[in-house]
Order: C-alpha cells, then structure tokens, then sequence
C-alpha cells in the first residue's frame, strides 16, 4: 500500500481561502550570465576593461575564476596591463595598459584598455572567449568605443570556432577620437564546436588594429547582442521559456540586494557605473536597471517583486525615492526622473522586501535581530508614505537554520523578536528561505550511514522528502505569528530548492534527475497545503535564463516540468482554487537525525498529496508524490458520490528516479504520460506510482 485518500468532492468541504498562484514564481540573483545574456542579451564580459574585482574567499583563494561571475572559461590568464578575462592578440605582455578615463565604467575611475603597436609589428589586439546562442540566430550586432594616435589605423573585428575557422569579420578605420562604431556580424554558419554539449556555440571574438606604423590603440565598451532580441534589449529565448513553463512572478534580490543602488541603474546606459560584486566577485555593469527589469516582467506576463537592500550605506530614505521613483505620478520629484528616462507611467509594483538573509555574516548589513526589528519600522514608514497601497515583507530566518542562529545551537530565535519588536504595525508580510543540502561534511556524512544503517539513496530520500518536515516548521512559525498578534502572518519562502551534499560517486538528487522533481512537488504540497500564510514562494533555479555557466549548465529538467504541470490549473482564467483537505492512510519512514538542519521525524509518508478544487465547483485536481526512491506505491482515491467521474491522469516518471536528464532536445532522462480513467461506480479509482514519480489528476465532478 502507499496511500488511500479519502476525498469530499463538494466545494463546502474546502477551505474558504484560495491557493494564490504566485507560490509558483522564480528567484535569481540579478547578476552574473543568469543576466547577461540571461535576460540583456550581451555576451561580453568586462566589456569596459575595468579592473576586474576579485573577492578573498574564506579558504585564502582569489583567483578570478573562482568567483560566481560572468565568468565562461576558467583558464583565461591573468596578464598584466590586460583587462581580466580578454587575452592577448599577437603581442608581448608589456603592450597592455589599463589606463584611466574612457567612456564607459566604474564611477570616479573609469580605465579604457590601451595596446601599443610597434613599428613593423604587423598587429596587436585583444580577444575574448564566448558563446552565442547560434541555433537560434546566426546575425550578431557589435559595438566598441575606439581611438588610435596613428594616421591609418584599421581594427579587424573577427568571430572565429576554436579550430581558428573565422566565420564572421568586419573592419572599421579608426581616428583620433572616442568613436562608437557599430557593426554588423553575421556568422557564415553556426559552429561545429558545442560548449558542454550545449545549444551554444564556442567562439573567439577578436579585436585586432593594424597599421603602418608605431602608434597607440586604446579601446572601451565593447557589446555583442543578437540581432533578434527584444526590443534591442532582451534574449527572447528567456522570455518563452519562463512563459512556457508557466512562472508568474520574479523575485528581483538576493545577497547583491544588500549591496544594490537602484540609482546606478537608471537613466542612459553610458552614464551607468560599473560595479565591484562584493558578494560574488567580478563586476556588474547595470545594463539590467529598475526599468529593465519591470518591462521584462511586463513582457513575460509575471508580477515583480523588489527587493530593497538593508545597510546603513541603503538608508530607509533611499528605499522611500525607490518607491516614488517606481510608483509615484510625474507630478512626484522621482516619478518626474522616471519619465525623463523614458517611463512616463507608474509601474505599480505592490510587492516589496526589506533586507535579504539579514541574519547571515557573509551578507552586507548583517545584524542581529533586535537591531533589524527597530530599524526596518523606518523603512516601512517611509515606504509606505509614499504608497500607501504596497506590500512590505521583512527579511525572516529559515526556524531550522540553527547554523545561523544567535543562540549557537539551538533553533534561531529570528524571527520571534522581529515579530515581537516589529509587530503587525510594520510587517506585512515573512521572507524566509529554504535550501536543503543535507550533511557538508565527508566524514560526517559517513558516520550518518554507519549510525542508521543506510545507504546514500537512503540519504538522498531524507532529503528529497525534507518538505514534509518543512511544512511543520511553516505551521510552527503561523502559530509563532499568532502568539505575536498577527491575524494572519503571509509567508514569502523566498528561495528555495534541493542542492544535496554527496559523495562524488554517490547518487544524487540534483536538478537533472526526477528525485529532485520529486522534492519540488513535495514544496509545492506544503505551499497549497498552507496557503492561508504562504502567499508567495521562489524557486532558486537559474535553467530557464537562457545562458551558458560553468557553474550549473543544465538544460530544463524534470523539476521545470513539475512546477509546469502543478501551474496549469491555476492560470485558468475566471477560477480560483482552493485547497480541498484529505483525509489519508499509508505506509512511510522514520527520518533520522540530518546534520543541524534536519531534525528527527516519525512516520514520513512514503507518498505525499495535494488536492485543491476550483470556485466552480466543476474540477478537482489532486496533486502526489511518490517519493520512495526504490519501490512503487498505490494510490486509492475514494471519492464517495464521484461514480462515473472521469479523471485525467498525468503521470512524470523515469526508470531510474536518481538518472541524469541531459538531453537540451528532448525528455530522455524523465517522460510524460497522459491517461483516461473512470471512477469505479463506488467512487474510487486506483493509481500506481513508479518509484520517484509525480501525478496529477484532474477530476471533472460529472454532476457539473
């Protein structure tokens, strides 16, 4: 047996609160390739030559590579006088300058990059490694900033496959003035030379100068953007992909948040400063601004969430002109600098958050919990001074990030002084996050095998099925709410995901596999299960910003399908739907011990479902899991009066619930099969679940 539901098919038996379809939106980081090309179709990297900015990590290490950047390739040298990560073009290191001034770059110390050219020298230039997204388009759009002291300086632009194959040039006859020039590349084919098996091609753009006689070559702000992206900004690929895939609201924020001025991205591009990450390392241009980002949500169809920073160097008062700037009329000093930028109407954004992981030591204005509770009633106040209308949700604490707790060992104590000191007068609403990782540690994790006599699926089944514990804690932190005065406290998870710590030759349930679908249908169980407080949540998965990284390249897995299929239903026009309690009978696991983060847990239930029915009362959908990783389970649904009910059966399985999907064309790791079934004339209807698999099933009520 794996479950046995016990269903009421009539509306009076659901909750009188409907499940808000935002639980199924998407967090990212606002930075890095997840934004460029991601979402501002540039491939270039340090395209300013600016000093590329490299931060210490704990372990004594700062090689530039090692940084969560824009960064393609980890082996581009570091030279002297070159601006990290160009390479050098047919010239000794010591033709390289990083000079002050130019056109474009960081604030008060804009560098531009100079190379000498010697006499008889032939040529000298710079080249970076790229990729381009050459099977969706062939046609590219070039722009840099150059200058020459010679009399007739040429500079070859060249877009070439790593054999050295040149599939596209161009040249442009430089002066002795800061010129933009503009060109047009079109690549003769795409190249036979795949980046990790991937859509994009691997290429070299090269800027070369060529001249008759010893002179000095100096280069700024360069850019390559398809020709086809969206209105002269946006990777189009993007765009369909979150539609496809059903997103309805983009989180904006993360750890840059609390380093962000939403002042240096605005207004014309050229006058925009580039920026050290302080957080992640390397630099950020500010192409993406506040505008950017609120016409992309427009374009994608999804509602935006802004994140402001918390620190002292992000005062409350600069949140306030945020809000003007974003909300307010032209009659308002900064809704008169929008329009001036182009945006004459507000954008109404009414969904806003103060502080991002304010308790953690790696985050800039980091503090403790009574200091943030005092200080945030002035950003609230200021805030909503200018909008009265908007919706404020402060920076909370995972209630089992005990890693990060001010008492060391114990559960944080967080978001109880925030609640008390705060209070309902100044928090509308609870961010928290949730990334389960299981045991960081080697020997630890063996010593966990040892003790309770498991094997690393076991391992990976704790943690896939976590989300039955997490949903305890959320109903912990509602009652936590209650006892503070809050009515209702909403809750934002937002960040989440499953990130396993294994052995390298474990298994393990990462994003390519249907184990990790498996978690993110358990998440989404929890969220429509407790939708009363959970209102918004945040899926941390960068796969549908259509960019090659190093760091997680992927093409869109099983867990991207899931959230398709468990959105469907809730973007239904003229239907809400409201979560529909069951009643349920089944087998299940004791969850032991888990490092700090995961605490014991009886009785963990091998299959795990959700069932929500629409306001007309014509359709029931009844989400499961089945989140054994070995066996297969039953589902029997009993339904009482439903004989004759037809039901759609949606069914996502693998053969294999921890194999790798790999495939950037198809599903070959994972596959989707559609059924008919009928109730049985006693109303109940039986499923059989695969190891590792997710259902839906739609029941259309017959009596409708």
């Amino acid at each position: 047996m794996g479950l046995r539901i016990e269903l009421n098919p009539h509306a009076e038996a659901a909750s009188a609160w409907h499940v808000d379809k935002r639980i199924f939106g998407k967090f990212f980081e606002m930075n890095g390739k997840d934004t460029y090309p991601g979402i501002i179709d540039d491939c270039i990297a340090n395209g300013s030559f600016e000093h590329w900015f490299s931060k210490r990590k704990k372990d004594g290490t700062n090689l530039p590579w090692m940084m969560r950047t824009e960064i393609m390739y980890r082996d581009a040298p570091v030279i002297p006088g070159l601006a990290y990560p160009w390479e050098p073009v047919g010239a000794s290191e010591g033709a390289y300058k990083q000079l002050q001034d130019g056109v474009h770059g960081k604030a008060g110390w804009k560098t531009y990059q100079r190379m000498a050219l010697a006499a008889g020298a032939g040529s000298v230039g710079v080249a970076q490694r790229i990729t381009l997204a050459d099977e969706r388009t062939l046609a590219y759009q070039l722009q840099v900033y150059a200058r020459s002291t010679g009399a007739k300086t040429i500079l070859h632009v060249t877009i070439e496959e790593p054999s050295g194959a040149k599939l596209s040039e161009g040249t442009v006859t430089l002066t002795g003035e800061w010129t933009c020039y503009e060109l047009d590349l079109t690549l003769e084919r795409a190249s036979t030379a795949r980046y990790k098996a991937s859509p994009f091609g691997e290429y070299k753009l090269s800027l070369v100068a060529e001249g008759e006689g010893a002179c000095e070559v100096d280069l700024d702000w360069v850019m390559l953007m398809s020709a086809d992206r969206v209105e002269g900004l946006f990777n189009p690929t993007t765009i369909e992909l979150l539609k496809q895939y059903h997103v309805t609201s983009i989180r904006w924020g993360g750890n840059y948040a609390n380093e962000y001025n939403w002042k240096d991205g605005i207004g014309p591009w050229l006058t925009r400063p580039v920026k050290d990450n302080q957080n992640w390392g390397g630099l950020e241009p500010n192409y993406f601004g506040t505008n950017e980002f609120l016409r992309f949500c427009q374009l994608v169809g999804v509602e935006p969430f802004l994140n402001v920073g918390f620190s002292y160097d992000l005062p409350p008062e600069l949140a306030a002109e945020w809000v003007e700037y974003v909300n307010g009329d032209v009659t308002t000093p900064m809704g008169r600098l929008r329009a001036e930028h182009g945006y004459p109407e507000p954008w109404g954004v009414k969904l806003w958050q103060v502080g991002n992981e304010s308790y953690g030591d790696y985050q800039f204005g980091y503090t403790n919990s009574i200091d943030f509770a005092k200080r945030i009633q002035t950003y609230y106040t200021l805030m909503k001074k200018v909008d009265p209308s908007i919706t404020i949700v402060m920076a909370g604490e995972d209630p089992m990030y005990v890693d990060y707790s001010e008492i060391p060992g114990e559960p944080p104590i967080w978001n109880q002084r925030v609640l008390a000191h705060a209070g309902p007068a100044y928090i509308d609403g609870l961010d928290i996050h949730q990334y389960t990782r299981g045991i960081r540690d080697e020997g630890l994790r063996h010593a966990w095998l040892e003790k309770n006599e498991a094997d690393p699926i076991f391992y990976n089944q704790v943690l896939v099925t976590y989300p039955t514990q997490y949903e305890v804690l959320l109903q912990e932190l509602k009652a936590l709410a209650s006892e503070q005065g809050f009515a209702t406290l909403p809750l934002e998870v937002g960040e989440w995901n499953l990130e396993p710590e294994t052995d390298a030759n474990w298994p393990k349930a990462e994003y390519e596999t249907m184990a990790h679908a498996c978690y993110v249908a358990s998440m989404l169980n929890a969220f429509i299960r407790q939708g009363d407080a959970v209102k918004y949540a945040y899926q941390r998965d960068n796969t549908l910003y259509y960019r090659a990284y190093p760091v997680d390249m992927r093409p869109v897995n099983p867990g991207n399908e899931t959230s398709r299929f468990y959105a469907e239903p809730f973007l239904r026009e003229g239907s809400k739907w409201h979560h529909l309690p069951l009643q349920t009978e089944g087998t299940g696991f004791d969850m032991p011990q888990t490092w700090v983060r995961i605490r014991s847990m009886a009785s963990i239930p091998h299959v795990d479902a959700a069932a929500v029915i629409s306001d007309r009362g014509d359709e029931i959908v009844v989400f499961a899991v089945n989140r054994d990783l070995r066996e297969a389970h039953r589902l029997d649904i009993h339904a009482g009066s439903s004989g004759g009910a037809s039901a759609t059966v949606l069914l996502q399985s693998a053969a294999d619930p921890l194999a790798r999907h790999e495939d950037w064309y198809g599903q070959t790791g994972y596959g989707m099969t559609e059924t008919q079934l009928t109730f049985a004339s006693d109303g109940k209807l039986v499923i059989e679940l695969p190891a590792g698999s997710v259902a839906r099933m739609t029941i259309h009520l017959s009596h409708k």
